[in-house]
C-alpha cells in the first residue's frame, strides 16, 4: 500500500473514531440530564440572534438566510422577539450535517 492510500485510510479511520466518540459523549450527557451545551436540561438560558451568531461565529444575515432556508430551525418566538436554545441549535446542525454528508 502506498503512502497516499495509507494516509487516506488512516484519516478515514480516525474520522470515524472521532464521530463515534462524540456520539458516545453526547449520549452519556443526555442520560445524565445534560443538554448538548453542557448545562442541565431546563436551566439553559435563551439566546438572542446576536448572541447565537457570536457563539456560532456567523453573521446575523447568514443566520437569517439559514432560517429562511430551513423553516424547521429551532427557535422560540416570544412576542415579536425570537430566542434560541443552544443545545437545540447544536442538535439541529449536527443532524443536518450528517444528512448533507450522506
Amino acid at each position: 500500500m502506498d503512502n497516499n492510500a495509507l494516509t487516506y485510510h488512516l484519516s478515514k479511520v480516525f474520522s470515524e473514531l472521532k464521530a463515534g466518540i462524540a456520539d458516545e459523549v453526547i449520549s452519556q450527557l443526555k442520560e445524565q440530564g445534560f443538554g448538548l451545551a453542557g448545562t442541565p436540561v431546563g436551566q439553559e438560558k435563551l439566546l438572542t440572534d446576536k448572541q447565537l451568531c457570536e457563539l456560532l461565529q456567523i453573521s446575523t444575515s447568514h443566520l437569517s438566510n439559514f432560517r429562511k432556508a430551513n423553516p424547521d430551525f429551532p427557535s422560540l418566538p416570544i412576542g415579536k422577539n425570537v430566542r434560541f436554545k443552544l443545545s437545540e441549535v447544536e442538535e439541529f446542525l449536527k443532524f443536518n450535517q450528517k444528512k448533507v454528508k450522506k
